[in-house]
């Protein structure tokens, strides 16, 4: 990268430049600019100078990609750099409560260990707050109701007022609101009505929570109804399913069809490893097939009923294996 000195910063000291010009980027250190310098890695003019530098109008000051790059993967660049048009293609529906996502696959919900400087969904929903609302209260920020697996992709909402918050968790905690899934399985020959009691473990394979079918703890109910079940050579006989959650436990979809020996495909905590090897090997899947793409409840006389497009990824394989649907 090639950067001309304006006539504004006519006269001034090369490390003092850098040390402002990287003050946005707190992955660079202090350290590293001056090893920049004395190393003659940042060169003015194709040349090298020392950090006492009196930089000139017009003065090319020429930083390495190598360092642009490493720029380039921070969060607050990426962050910064953020296209708020690319935010309003997820959003399904916005009115005075709620806004409606459609989550894409791959992008986690929060920031936690493994994505500390990945974007996630808490991200795109401040970029979309600070640049479409106005601040009416300094102790209020919208935020998602909910949390959900990193490879999955499904709607997702956020509140915009504490009576939608409150409303909306009172409906969750009594399974009111009605959420349905698409699935694609291992092979399964009939509908399915499973009620199976789920436990959660801390599981070091893994080293996070899974849950485990247990008497110890409360029934989970699923409800599965089979859509189309095909022969795909190479991969054996896999389904299309429609979910429907009775309950909300965690993993719990997963846990139930899997118990049946009918994992998701490429599930890889509750897995076939067969199927999912023959998967990635053939059709180069990479994440679990699960998606939820409807999801109604009422609010204030309003009845929401909110559809989510299928992702192109999940389109590409119900193609694929000519699923009628």
């Amino acid at each position: 990268m090639d950067y001309k000195i304006s006539e504004l910063e006519d006269w001034q000291r090369l490390d003092r430049f850098l040390r402002k010009f990287f003050k946005k980027y707190p992955i660079i250190k202090l350290w590293e600019i001056y090893t920049f310098i004395r190393k003659w890695i940042i060169k003015v003019d194709w040349n090298k100078k020392k950090w006492d530098y009196r930089l000139t109008k017009n003065n090319i000051v020429t930083i390495p990609d190598e360092i642009i790059d490493k720029i380039n993967k921070t969060k607050e660049w990426k962050i910064n750099n953020l296209k708020i048009e690319i935010i309003k293609k997820m959003i399904i529906f916005e009115d005075k409560n709620y806004i409606f996502f459609n989550k894409p696959a791959w992008i986690a919900m929060h920031e936690w260990n493994k994505h500390m400087e990945d974007l996630t969904m808490n991200q795109f929903l401040e970029k979309y707050v600070k640049e479409t609302w106005i601040k009416t209260s300094w102790t209020f920020k919208p935020a998602f109701c909910f949390r959900l697996d990193k490879d999955t992709s499904w709607i997702v909402i956020a509140w915009k007022n504490y009576k939608s918050l409150k409303h909306l968790n009172e409906l969750i905690r009594n399974h009111i609101p009605k959420k349905y899934y698409l699935a694609i399985t291992k092979w399964i020959t009939k509908n399915k009505h499973i009620i199976l009691p789920l436990e959660k473990i801390f599981d070091k394979n893994f080293w996070k929570s899974k849950m485990i079918v247990s008497d110890n703890w409360q029934n989970a109910e699923t409800i599965i109804k089979r859509i189309k079940t095909v022969d795909i050579p190479k991969l054996w006989k896999i389904s299309l399913v429609e979910i429907q959650l009775l309950t909300w436990k965690m993993h719990q979809i997963r846990v139930h069809l899997s118990h049946n020996k009918r994992p998701i495909i490429w599930d890889l905590m509750y897995w076939d490893p067969v199927i999912n090897r023959l998967a990635k090997k053939n059709y180069k899947i990479t994440r679990q097939l699960l998606h939820s793409y409807k999801y109604y409840f009422n609010f204030e006389w309003i009845e929401y009923k909110i559809t989510a497009e299928i992702p192109e990824d999940f389109l590409k394989i119900i193609s694929y294996f000519k699923f009628l649907y």
